[in-house]
């Protein structure tokens, strides 16, 4: 595994890809706070129950890679996770633009959504840089009610984070998201209903690369039909994910409105699936998953227990094979995440996730079953962060949210 994580100095190059873009062209992402009860306690066996479910989706995400590449992913922890079936996967230029979307907050803090359509269907999907594909419930979108669809005549099957699993027909149909569109864009059709209608979110839109997709290697993800197609002026989008309200997503341009200061760049190798660098947790090296589609952040148990050791005040106890911590609400812990030689020091509402016994539970949890030696960075980062992914120049941008 030889992940760069050199810090690239300056601005983007004279490309204009830091060109602010506007406010009209943004569709929100709607959260649910997912395992919080009424009284904002953490329920503890159901967030346990998802972080296994949660290994299900790398493990598959595993599997794709070795079904593209024929390879084993330097991530891999556990050779078993490639063996649980690998066969799941036989189966023009001035309208160049960019496009800012509010991002709907439909699963409590969980998926991140926002309106596209295919074929003339509109419904709302999760966006999740953790994964590669389209995939919508059935309902959501009906193929037979589309003159613009197309049958690849190949199946698909992969598993998500909430344990289910969708498999189906892979379709190419046209395809609208805020300002931008473009043709023969790849959807899997499931057979089965995979994703809670809670929230009116019907499918996951994954923005990782393309090794990690479980369509045959034609069909690529929706954003490199973005690129290919010249929709978007750049190949780059933009997470800034806010607590409560005006969360976006910006596809092919940089909104420089959203943070201060300059970012800073960490590289990533694309062939490697995931938007994944080095970083620091609290002087701890890692490696870093940057994933949309997760909660708070997780890693290996013996990287989190050292990462522990840094802090006072927690009292630890585990829970299935994870490894929670607790702290005294008035008295949170330090934590700083450094990318690029960069600390982003988490506030409030980074640091806890719900409570348990009167105690604030820390948004950092170690999993023995993790399938792969990374961490995955969900939304307890993106909360103070505007991040960026590069996909012109393979690198991930971070910078303080205004």
């Amino acid at each position: 595994m030889k992940l760069l994580a050199a810090l690239i100095a300056g601005l983007f190059a004279a490309s204009a890809v830091s060109a602010s873009v506007k406010n009209d062209h943004e569709i929100e992402l709607v959260r649910r706070k997912m395992f919080i009860k009424d009284d904002n306690e953490l329920d503890i066996k159901a967030l346990s129950r998802h972080y296994k479910a949660m290994n299900s989706k790398y493990k598959s995400m595993m599997r794709n890679y070795h079904h593209h590449t024929g390879k084993q992913h330097p991530f891999l922890r556990f050779l078993s996770d490639l063996l649980d079936s690998d066969d799941d996967n036989n189966n023009n230029k001035d309208k160049r633009s960019a496009t800012n979307l509010l991002l709907q907050d439909v699963m409590q803090e969980q998926l991140w959504a926002g309106q596209v359509t295919f074929g003339g269907q509109s419904f709302l999907i999760d966006f999740d840089t953790g994964s590669a594909d389209v995939i919508v419930n059935p309902g959501a979108y009906d193929p037979r009610k589309s003159q613009s669809a197309k049958s690849s005549g190949k199946t698909f099957r992969t598993s998500y984070g909430d344990g289910t699993t969708a498999q189906g027909m892979v379709y190419t149909d046209d395809f609208k998201i805020g300002s931008l569109s473009a043709s023969n864009v790849a959807v899997g059709h499931s057979d089965q209903t995979f994703l809670d209608h809670e929230g009116g979110n019907e499918g996951i839109a994954g923005m990782s690369f393309s090794t990690l997709s479980a369509f045959p290697g034609n069909y690529k993800p929706f954003f490199y039909s973005l690129m290919e197609q010249k929709s978007v002026s750049h190949g780059v989008f933009q997470f800034t994910l806010k607590k409560g309200k005006g969360s976006t997503l910006t596809l092919g341009a940089v909104d420089t409105s959203k943070y201060s200061g300059e970012p800073v760049w960490s590289s990533v190798n694309p062939e490697q699936g995931f938007w994944a660098t080095q970083a620091f947790v609290n002087g701890v090296k890692i490696n870093a998953i940057v994933d949309s589609g997760s909660t708070i952040i997780t890693g290996p148990i013996d990287q989190v227990r050292q990462v522990f050791s840094k802090m006072s005040g927690l009292q630890t106890f585990s829970q299935q094979g994870q490894l929670f911590a607790t702290f005294d609400c008035n008295s949170p812990p330090d934590v700083t995440m450094n990318f690029a030689g960069k600390d982003f020091k988490f506030g409030k509402d980074q640091v806890g996730y719900g409570k348990q016994g009167g105690r604030c539970v820390l948004s950092i949890c170690g999993q023995d079953q993790l399938p792969m030696d990374a961490w995955i960075v969900g939304d307890s980062f993106f909360l103070g962060a505007s991040v960026i992914f590069d996909m012109e120049q393979n690198r991930l941008g971070f910078a303080p949210q205004k």
